[in-house]
């Protein structure tokens, strides 16, 4: 993966005539599960680039094997993902829960370094924030994204990856493009592999001991496998991402 892999805005590259995310689009996360017509992916979810010069990743939708449908990522030396604009919130307590499962592990990946920055399934969030924080270096690495990938990058892009062995369950790994990604591994190894794993992490918590500060609004939401720098082949797919807002929680426990 390169640079500007979790810019979210819509790609320059993409075709004028398509269609913008409706007002509804902007305050949930659409389940994969939602049915759709046989070839077309799930709106408002949209492919989107790495760079121009990556061949994309294949994602379709398609049924587990409880004949619930799930988007399968087929990765062929391969970078690109699947992401959905947004606008929503992120308060004290929120959650991010959602399942996935990947078949393979891309030979000699490591999110650490440039030449391994591969992994076989990634959530990435995008947040909005106060530009003026930005140094210098950060605001010349969102001008490279847009001259890479013709997209913005977000002020600050929190990922939970699943990585390599000798990583640490819920290490935080800064970008070895920029510190405006920071990626989280809550997955590692091929011990879980060919089964669906099931995740539930507190947003606000995680951004704030990635970033050190409280996170800004959810402006965008992407998946992606990537094999591309490891010349890597593997299959993987991702169930419903649900965000489970704190005033909801709140509201839950109030209840009971």
């Amino acid at each position: 993966m390169g640079l500007s892999g979790c810019a979210l805005t819509r790609s320059t590259s993409q075709s004028a005539s398509a269609s913008p995310p409706s007002a509804a689009s902007l305050v949930s996360i659409t389940p994969f599960s939602d049915p759709a017509e046989a070839g077309v992916l799930p709106a408002p979810w949209e492919p989107y680039i790495v760079t121009r010069n990556k061949r994309p990743t294949e994602y379709r939708q398609v049924p587990d094997t409880d004949g619930i449908p799930v988007i399968e990522a087929r990765v062929d030396n391969s970078a690109s993902g699947f992401a959905q604009k947004l606008d929503i919130p992120v308060i004290a307590g929120s959650k991010l829960s959602w399942r996935w499962r990947a078949d393979a592990m891309p030979v000699d990946a490591d999110i650490r370094t440039r030449r391994g920055d591969d992994a076989p399934v990634r959530i990435a969030l995008a947040f909005d924030g106060d530009s003026d924080k930005l140094s210098g270096k950060d605001h010349l690495h969102r001008e490279l994204a847009r001259l890479v990938s013709g997209r913005d990058m977000p002020y600050a892009t929190l990922m939970y990856v699943w990585g390599s062995s000798d990583m640490k369950r819920d290490e935080v790994i800064p970008s070895p493009y920029t510190g405006r990604i920071r990626a989280i591994a809550v997955e590692r190894g091929d011990v879980h592999l060919g089964t669906w794993q099931t995740y539930v992490r507190d947003i606000a918590a995680d951004y704030e001991r990635a970033f050190g500060e409280p996170p800004g609004r959810l402006v965008g939401i992407a998946i992606m496998s990537d094999g591309d720098n490891t010349q890597s082949r593997f299959t993987a797919w991702y169930g419903d991402i649900r965000l489970i807002k704190g005033d909801e929680i709140r509201t839950q426990t109030a209840a009971n």
